[in-house]
């Protein structure tokens, strides 16, 4: 790993954390109210701790993105009482897997506040799913959707290939240009339009997940509350294809 690189990893993931760290250290004074601690399991309570050291400063007390910081993000933190989560690995309409939101705490979410808490023990993070679980009715009637990563068996051959590269490209500009704009940047025609910003395609970390199956994921589910669709109605060989362009975009950007 090059110098250029370290400095990189450094500014997209130890700044952002900082950041958010010292934003918490501000408003987490106040304990969340999801539910009365004699109503919570074991490992709700417990997760209901590690809530409020790490989440409430900017997903708020009571779960629903009303912080004090909220007004200060671009784009806000989700409201968990709705049950809708946009970086996941199921259909629209559906409910995330304990493993979509453990993803999500993982890597974070670059590009937006949301820092990685990868250093935090598995043990904690799962406590925490388990106290967002509180905030929504949708928990205890619903279950997850099917994953898509279930039906990923394996990057095919092709994808990165001149000649898919090529394929891809022409798919993004009849698909993506209007939002993400020619080159990637998120600067499309509509961008400034949109309720939630496009994603810079050229940003040397995948908001997604550092795989080109999290890509491929995003491709086939979209980002559910927000404009982004998925693109189901592309054949998968398609949509490859675009994942090919979409990490060319990415190296471009390095």
């Amino acid at each position: 790993m090059g110098e250029n690189t370290t400095i990189r990893w450094i500014l997209f993931f130890f700044f952002p954390a900082l950041f958010v760290y010292g934003l918490l250290h501000v408003y987490s004074s106040k304990p969340a109210q999801a539910k009365k601690t004699a109503e919570l399991t074991e490992m709700e309570e417990g997760g209901r701790k590690v809530y409020n050291k790490f989440c409430v400063g900017c997903h708020g007390e009571n779960g629903d993105g009303n912080s004090m910081a909220a007004p200060f993000f671009k784009d806000k933190p989700p409201n968990f009482h709705t049950g809708v989560f946009r970086w996941k690995s199921t259909p629209e309409g559906t409910l995330p897997t304990d493993e979509d939101l453990l993803h999500v705490l993982n890597w974070g979410i670059p590009q937006t506040p949301m820092p990685s808490f990868h250093l935090v023990p598995e043990v904690q993070k799962r406590a925490v799913i388990a106290y967002i679980k509180t905030f929504s009715d949708r928990w205890k009637k619903e279950q997850p959707g099917e994953s898509v990563y279930t039906k990923i068996k394996e990057i095919p051959p092709y994808f990165g290939t001149k000649e898919s590269i090529e394929k891809g490209k022409e798919l993004y500009a009849a698909n993506c240009t209007a939002c993400h704009g020619e080159n990637g940047k998120g600067d499309g025609p509509i961008a400034a339009t949109l309720p939630v910003p496009p994603t810079n395609l050229t940003y040397p970390v995948r908001a997604a997940g550092p795989s080109p199956k999290d890509t491929f994921r995003v491709l086939t589910v979209g980002l559910e509350g927000s404009p982004m669709p998925k693109f189901d109605h592309l054949s998968e060989e398609d949509r490859w294809h675009l994942v090919s362009y979409i990490a060319y975009l990415m190296n471009q950007g390095k």
